[in-house]
Protein backbone atom coordinates (compact mmCIF):
# COMPACT_ATOMS: atom_id res chain seq x y z
CA UNK A 1 0.00 0.00 0.00
CA UNK A 2 2.81 2.39 0.88
CA UNK A 3 4.57 1.63 -2.42
CA UNK A 4 1.34 2.37 -4.31
CA UNK A 5 1.02 5.80 -2.63
CA UNK A 6 4.63 6.62 -3.43
CA UNK A 7 3.97 5.67 -7.04
CA UNK A 8 0.93 8.00 -7.21
CA UNK A 9 2.90 10.91 -5.68
CA UNK A 10 5.73 10.32 -8.12
CA UNK A 11 3.31 10.37 -11.07
CA UNK A 12 1.78 13.65 -9.86
CA UNK A 13 5.23 15.22 -9.63
CA UNK A 14 6.10 14.04 -13.15
CA UNK A 15 2.84 15.42 -14.59
CA UNK A 16 3.39 18.78 -12.84
CA UNK A 17 6.93 19.02 -14.23
CA UNK A 18 5.68 18.24 -17.73
CA UNK A 19 2.87 20.85 -17.51
CA UNK A 20 5.18 23.59 -16.24
CA UNK A 21 7.65 22.79 -18.99
CA UNK A 22 5.01 23.79 -21.59
CA UNK A 23 4.87 27.66 -21.86
CA UNK A 24 1.14 27.86 -22.57
CA UNK A 25 0.13 25.91 -19.45
CA UNK A 26 2.71 27.71 -17.30
CA UNK A 27 1.30 31.12 -18.37
CA UNK A 28 -2.26 29.89 -17.86
CA UNK A 29 -1.52 28.86 -14.27
CA UNK A 30 0.53 31.92 -13.31
CA UNK A 31 -1.48 34.62 -15.20
CA UNK A 32 -4.75 35.55 -13.42
CA UNK A 33 -6.40 37.15 -16.47
CA UNK A 34 -5.73 34.14 -18.68
CA UNK A 35 -7.03 31.87 -15.95
CA UNK A 36 -10.27 33.89 -15.65
CA UNK A 37 -10.75 33.81 -19.42
CA UNK A 38 -10.29 30.06 -19.48
CA UNK A 39 -12.81 29.58 -16.68
CA UNK A 40 -15.37 31.84 -18.35
CA UNK A 41 -15.11 29.96 -21.63
CA UNK A 42 -16.05 26.78 -19.79
CA UNK A 43 -19.18 28.39 -18.25
CA UNK A 44 -22.52 27.97 -20.11
CA UNK A 45 -23.69 31.08 -21.96
CA UNK A 46 -20.31 32.80 -21.97
CA UNK A 47 -19.61 34.63 -25.19
CA UNK A 48 -16.16 34.37 -26.80
CA UNK A 49 -13.85 36.99 -25.34
CA UNK A 50 -16.17 37.60 -22.37
CA UNK A 51 -14.60 37.00 -18.96
CA UNK A 52 -16.35 35.78 -15.86
CA UNK A 53 -14.85 38.70 -13.92
CA UNK A 54 -16.84 41.81 -14.71
CA UNK A 55 -16.19 45.33 -13.46
CA UNK A 56 -18.88 46.40 -10.99
CA UNK A 57 -21.30 48.84 -12.63
CA UNK A 58 -22.46 51.82 -10.54
CA UNK A 59 -26.19 51.74 -9.93
CA UNK A 60 -28.18 54.57 -8.36
CA UNK A 61 -29.45 53.84 -4.88
CA UNK A 62 -33.12 53.10 -4.36
CA UNK A 63 -33.39 56.42 -2.51
CA UNK A 64 -32.20 58.42 -5.53
CA UNK A 65 -34.47 56.48 -7.88
CA UNK A 66 -37.50 57.49 -5.82
CA UNK A 67 -39.53 60.30 -7.39
CA UNK A 68 -38.80 63.62 -5.64
CA UNK A 69 -41.43 64.92 -3.23
CA UNK A 70 -42.12 68.51 -2.26
CA UNK A 71 -39.58 68.54 0.61
CA UNK A 72 -36.81 67.24 -1.66
CA UNK A 73 -37.77 69.78 -4.33
CA UNK A 74 -37.67 72.66 -1.84
CA UNK A 75 -34.16 71.63 -0.77
CA UNK A 76 -33.04 71.37 -4.41
CA UNK A 77 -34.29 74.92 -5.09
CA UNK A 78 -31.90 76.44 -2.54
CA UNK A 79 -29.17 78.29 -4.43
CA UNK A 80 -31.29 78.58 -7.59
CA UNK A 81 -32.83 81.73 -9.09
CA UNK A 82 -35.81 82.77 -11.14
CA UNK A 83 -36.59 86.30 -12.41
CA UNK A 84 -37.57 88.27 -9.34
CA UNK A 85 -36.44 85.76 -6.71
CA UNK A 86 -33.33 84.04 -5.35
CA UNK A 87 -33.92 80.92 -3.24
CA UNK A 88 -31.57 81.23 -0.26
CA UNK A 89 -33.15 79.49 2.75
CA UNK A 90 -35.84 76.90 3.41
CA UNK A 91 -37.50 79.35 5.80
CA UNK A 92 -38.52 81.44 2.76
CA UNK A 93 -41.14 78.83 1.82
CA UNK A 94 -44.36 79.75 3.60
CA UNK A 95 -46.30 77.40 1.35
CA UNK A 96 -45.24 74.99 -1.38
CA UNK A 97 -47.35 72.47 -3.26
CA UNK A 98 -47.14 70.32 -6.39
CA UNK A 99 -50.15 71.12 -8.56
CA UNK A 100 -49.43 68.93 -11.60
CA UNK A 101 -46.88 66.39 -12.83
CA UNK A 102 -45.86 65.38 -16.37
CA UNK A 103 -43.70 62.26 -16.59
CA UNK A 104 -41.59 60.31 -19.05
CA UNK A 105 -39.05 57.58 -18.31
CA UNK A 106 -36.23 60.12 -18.15
CA UNK A 107 -37.92 63.42 -17.23
CA UNK A 108 -40.44 64.76 -14.72
CA UNK A 109 -41.96 68.25 -14.91
CA UNK A 110 -43.37 69.43 -11.58
CA UNK A 111 -45.64 72.46 -11.57
CA UNK A 112 -45.33 74.21 -8.21
CA UNK A 113 -47.39 76.82 -6.37
CA UNK A 114 -45.17 78.79 -3.99
CA UNK A 115 -45.77 81.46 -1.36
CA UNK A 116 -42.50 83.14 -0.42
CA UNK A 117 -41.20 85.57 2.18
CA UNK A 118 -37.62 86.80 1.96
CA UNK A 119 -35.61 85.75 5.02
CA UNK A 120 -34.04 89.24 5.28
CA UNK A 121 -37.14 91.24 4.36
CA UNK A 122 -37.78 94.50 6.19
CA UNK A 123 -41.51 94.11 5.67
CA UNK A 124 -43.94 91.20 5.51
CA UNK A 125 -44.56 91.29 1.76
CA UNK A 126 -45.52 87.84 0.53
CA UNK A 127 -44.75 86.76 -3.02
CA UNK A 128 -46.75 84.19 -4.96
CA UNK A 129 -44.99 82.28 -7.71
CA UNK A 130 -45.63 79.42 -10.09
CA UNK A 131 -42.68 77.53 -11.53
CA UNK A 132 -41.83 74.33 -13.36
CA UNK A 133 -39.14 72.27 -11.62
CA UNK A 134 -37.75 69.93 -14.26
CA UNK A 135 -35.93 66.76 -13.20
CA UNK A 136 -34.02 64.35 -15.42
CA UNK A 137 -32.79 60.83 -14.73
CA UNK A 138 -29.00 60.73 -14.46
CA UNK A 139 -26.37 58.31 -13.22
CA UNK A 140 -27.24 59.19 -9.62
CA UNK A 141 -31.02 59.12 -10.01
CA UNK A 142 -33.42 62.05 -10.36
CA UNK A 143 -31.60 65.40 -10.50
CA UNK A 144 -33.00 68.94 -10.80
CA UNK A 145 -32.14 70.14 -14.31
CA UNK A 146 -33.70 73.60 -14.52
CA UNK A 147 -36.44 75.95 -13.34
CA UNK A 148 -38.93 77.69 -15.60
CA UNK A 149 -40.91 80.55 -14.12
CA UNK A 150 -44.59 80.99 -14.98
CA UNK A 151 -45.10 84.14 -12.94
CA UNK A 152 -44.23 85.93 -9.71
CA UNK A 153 -46.73 88.30 -8.09
CA UNK A 154 -47.11 90.50 -5.02
CA UNK A 155 -49.45 93.16 -3.62
CA UNK A 156 -48.73 96.87 -3.20
CA UNK A 157 -50.89 99.51 -1.52
CA UNK A 158 -51.24 102.74 -3.53
CA UNK A 159 -52.27 105.88 -1.62
CA UNK A 160 -54.68 108.27 -3.37
CA UNK A 161 -53.31 111.17 -5.37
CA UNK A 162 -49.65 110.14 -5.11
CA UNK A 163 -47.26 108.58 -7.59
CA UNK A 164 -45.59 105.38 -6.34
CA UNK A 165 -42.51 103.95 -8.02
CA UNK A 166 -42.57 100.21 -8.79
CA UNK A 167 -39.32 98.41 -9.61
CA UNK A 168 -39.50 96.14 -12.63
CA UNK A 169 -38.24 92.54 -12.82
CA UNK A 170 -35.58 92.17 -15.53
CA UNK A 171 -36.65 89.84 -18.31
CA UNK A 172 -40.33 90.02 -17.33
CA UNK A 173 -43.38 91.97 -18.42
CA UNK A 174 -45.64 93.63 -15.84
CA UNK A 175 -49.34 92.77 -15.89
CA UNK A 176 -51.41 95.05 -13.58
CA UNK A 177 -54.56 93.57 -12.11
CA UNK A 178 -57.85 94.73 -13.55
CA UNK A 179 -59.71 95.38 -10.31
CA UNK A 180 -58.71 99.06 -9.98
CA UNK A 181 -58.32 102.00 -12.32
CA UNK A 182 -54.65 102.98 -12.36
CA UNK A 183 -52.48 105.42 -14.28
CA UNK A 184 -49.01 104.27 -15.35
CA UNK A 185 -46.01 106.15 -16.69
CA UNK A 186 -42.20 106.15 -16.49
CA UNK A 187 -39.46 108.72 -16.43
CA UNK A 188 -38.75 107.94 -20.09
CA UNK A 189 -42.33 107.94 -21.44
CA UNK A 190 -44.12 111.04 -22.67
CA UNK A 191 -47.52 109.35 -22.29
CA UNK A 192 -49.64 107.55 -19.73
CA UNK A 193 -51.33 104.14 -19.76
CA UNK A 194 -54.64 103.43 -18.05
CA UNK A 195 -55.25 99.98 -16.59
CA UNK A 196 -58.41 98.66 -14.98
CA UNK A 197 -61.64 96.76 -15.64
CA UNK A 198 -62.30 98.46 -18.97
CA UNK A 199 -58.75 97.84 -20.24
CA UNK A 200 -58.69 94.13 -19.44
CA UNK A 201 -55.46 92.17 -19.11
CA UNK A 202 -52.58 94.27 -20.47
CA UNK A 203 -48.81 94.06 -20.37
CA UNK A 204 -46.93 97.29 -19.83
CA UNK A 205 -44.04 98.12 -22.17
CA UNK A 206 -40.63 97.23 -20.76
CA UNK A 207 -39.08 99.79 -18.42
CA UNK A 208 -36.56 99.87 -15.59
CA UNK A 209 -39.27 101.10 -13.21
CA UNK A 210 -42.88 102.32 -13.33
CA UNK A 211 -44.76 105.17 -11.66
CA UNK A 212 -48.33 104.35 -10.78
CA UNK A 213 -51.20 106.40 -9.30
CA UNK A 214 -54.68 105.36 -8.24
CA UNK A 215 -57.50 107.29 -9.86
CA UNK A 216 -59.81 106.99 -6.84
CA UNK A 217 -59.89 108.94 -3.61
CA UNK A 218 -58.97 106.04 -1.32
CA UNK A 219 -55.92 103.78 -0.92
CA UNK A 220 -56.11 100.63 -3.03
CA UNK A 221 -54.23 97.36 -2.82
CA UNK A 222 -53.15 96.20 -6.27
CA UNK A 223 -51.60 92.96 -7.44
CA UNK A 224 -48.54 93.17 -9.69
CA UNK A 225 -47.83 90.07 -11.78
CA UNK A 226 -44.54 89.64 -13.64
CA UNK A 227 -44.31 87.04 -16.39
CA UNK A 228 -41.15 85.92 -18.19
CA UNK A 229 -40.59 87.66 -21.54
CA UNK A 230 -41.23 91.23 -22.54
CA UNK A 231 -44.13 92.38 -24.63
Amino acid sequence: MRKFLLFIILMIIVVAVVIFSIPFFRNLILNRNLRNQAISMMQPGSAPGQTAYQEEVHQPSAKNLKEPGIERIKSDLIGKQIPGWSFDKLSEFKHAAITSIARTDTRIDFRLDLRLLSYNARDETLYDAQVFAIYIMGEDGWQLDKLEEIFIAFDVTIPPGRWVTIASVPGCSLHPDIRNNLVWTTKTWDYEIISGPSAGDIALPEAKSYDVKAKGKHPVKIRLTFRPGTE
